[in-house]
């Protein structure tokens, strides 16, 4: 089963911890590895090493290399010279895919979210891959919600297609943005929302032929880099044509307007883990709520979350904080304000604070 892994990210919402040079997939921020040997690992229950690809930024390419250790060819570890989004990243790597191997599935998944259960996750992956061998679809995986989440985006099913044991297939009725609370618990209570996972499994021709459909500048780009693929180094043809590409992900450049998305009904455990929030879902709280990362002392304080593993933090008297430990910066903020983390690494970037970022 052929995996690409998309390692390109900042992960600017975990700032301070993750930076330019130690991004987010990087990190261990869940106490069990860093977030791209996890991804790695659990690609591995269904890919033989030669079998993966990791598509990252040409300033991260030697430390992703490095983290992973000899576990995979270096060779499979792609570096883009400029980020272009994610629909750039995966063209390239179905054109790479049908070079080496022809026009077969294989998986797009993110290098930074967690997902647990191997027995749901592998039966879902090979349903998904079937599937996808025999139709001429784009397939996603839809996770079944848990409860009214704000923070992810939603798939609205359609028609059931097929159904394997447990597993169903549906029409991709409708891509919904990231909800409303009032809206969340609608779509909770209709029962035909999953969360949109950014996890993603079809032909290599199949997901070529959506994007000269959909996005035609960009496929314009891709015959480009597949003429010159097999007379020069790829890393050259990159350089010179990949910045041509347009910045856009791959929902908007083609799922959102494809008419052959399909979504796989998925009950393995995932988390993005896209904001320090979602640390919460990670680690157990204590008695009063607090989810502590490191040796603390609380008084009278709840529902803090704490990410300090190695210098400890006195607290009196708060409740919804988070406090993030980076080393030379700390972050601290209210719980529900997370997602404005940006904002911060906006103003250093503004000040030009390199040495912060």
């Amino acid at each position: 089963m052929l995996s690409v892994i998309l390692a390109g990210g900042v992960g600017e919402r975990f700032w301070p911890q993750s930076r330019r040079q130690k991004p987010k997939q990087l990190i261990n921020l869940t106490g069990g590895g860093t977030m791209i040997s996890l991804t790695v690992d659990r690609v591995r229950w269904v890919s033989e090493p030669e079998e993966i690809f990791v598509v990252t930024i040409d300033n991260q390419r030697e430390a992703i290399v490095a983290e992973l250790g000899g576990v995979l060819p270096a060779e499979n570890v792609i570096g883009e010279p400029v980020g272009r989004n994610t629909a750039p990243c995966i063209g390239v790597a179905a054109l790479l895919i049908k070079q080496r191997f022809g026009d077969v599935p294989f998986m797009v998944l993110p290098a930074d979210h967690l997902v647990e259960g191997r027995d749901k996750y592998e039966a879902a992956v090979r349903v998904g891959t079937d599937y996808v061998d025999s139709h001429d679809c784009l397939l996603t995986f839809g996770i079944t919600p848990s409860r009214p989440e704000t923070g992810y985006g939603y798939i609205r099913a359609g028609e059931r297609l097929s159904r394997v044991g447990e597993t169903d297939i549906f029409e991709a009725h409708s891509f919904h943005e990231k909800p409303s609370q009032t809206q969340a618990q609608q779509y909770l209570d209709q029962g035909c929302f999953f969360w949109n996972s950014g996890m993603f499994c079809w032909r290599a021709g199949s997901l070529l032929n959506a994007i000269s459909r959909h996005e035609p500048e960009l496929y314009h780009v891709l015959t480009d880099i597949e003429a010159r693929m097999g007379t020069e180094p790829l890393e050259a043809v990159l350089k010179s044509t990949y910045p041509l590409c347009p910045s856009i992900s791959i929902d908007y450049a083609v799922m959102e307007k494809a008419d052959n998305v399909v979504v796989l009904r998925s009950d393995f455990y995932w988390n993005d883990v896209g904001s320090w929030e979602s640390i919460r879902e990670v680690y157990p709280g204590d008695a009063h709520g607090n989810v502590l990362v490191g040796e603390h002392l609380l008084v009278d304080s709840t529902d803090n979350t704490i990410f300090s593993p190695d210098r400890s933090v006195g607290m009196i008297g708060l409740s919804g904080v988070v406090v993030v430990d980076g080393g030379d910066s700390i972050l601290v903020c209210a719980r529900d304000e997370v997602q404005r983390v940006r904002e911060i690494v906006d103003i250093l970037r503004i000040k030009r604070k390199d040495e912060l970022l």
